[in-house]
């Protein structure tokens, strides 16, 4: 069979290759997750993340992004993203499209109120990190993905 030798080589292989899979940066939709889960505890405690909890929220969006936010434009304030109390934390993933630079996530919102919804969350890296800098809804599908989505 196998010797000693082999027996700690074939263990110390295994545990790299296992370390090097926990060891990877954070992914587009990780800080969609982060962001959404972080600002719906928020909102639930009674704070209004938008105002009273800005250094935390530049951790997940960038610069522009925020001044957005201040000068809300009505699409952005009627979106499902901004409205989280609405919802009831529900987020699914649906697709990650990505390069070295920028990301969407598209994203399904669920709540008992509202219903679905699905939104576009474009992110882009800012020093070496996934920032939100946009959200829209998705309005309409094309056919493409309407096949997709029903099959």
């Amino acid at each position: 069979m196998f010797g000693p030798a082999r027996k700690l080589t074939a263990l110390l292989i295994s545990i790299c290759v296992l370390l090097t899979g926990c060891g990877r940066e954070p992914g587009p939709d990780d800080t969609v997750r982060n962001a959404y889960g972080w600002y719906v505890r928020e909102l639930k405690s009674g704070l209004n993340p938008l105002a009273e909890k800005r250094t935390e929220l530049k951790e997940f969006v960038t610069a522009g992004f925020l001044v957005e936010i201040d000068n809300i434009r009505p699409e952005l304030e009627a979106s499902a993203f901004m409205d989280a109390q609405s919802f009831d934390a529900k987020l699914s993933i649906e697709k990650i499209t990505k390069d070295s630079r920028a990301a969407t996530v598209r994203i399904g919102l669920s709540g008992r109120i509202c219903g679905q919804h699905v939104l576009n969350v474009y992110l882009i890296k800012v020093e070496g990190r996934w920032k939100v800098d946009d959200v829209k809804a998705v309005e309409e599908f094309s056919l493409a993905e309407r096949a997709e989505r029903s099959g």
